[in-house]
């Protein structure tokens, strides 16, 4: 997991835990698998960006 400041976030993204779009300019979380059994690349492809309301609720 890695939180993106308000700075750093500069596309929108699709919140799986809610589906609404995270805008650009709104701080949120990257999450990705660290175990999954196609390895690293594949794990950092499959990474997903959440609201952090929406990642603690999870």
């Amino acid at each position: 997991m890695q939180p993106v400041s308000a700075q750093q976030a500069q596309k929108s993204y699709v919140c799986p835990g809610c589906g609404r779009e995270i805008d650009p300019g709104v701080a949120h979380l990257v999450t990705w698998r660290a175990d999954g059994v196609l390895g690293d690349s594949a794990d950092l492809a499959a990474r997903r960006h959440w609201h952090n309301t929406c990642w603690k609720i999870a």
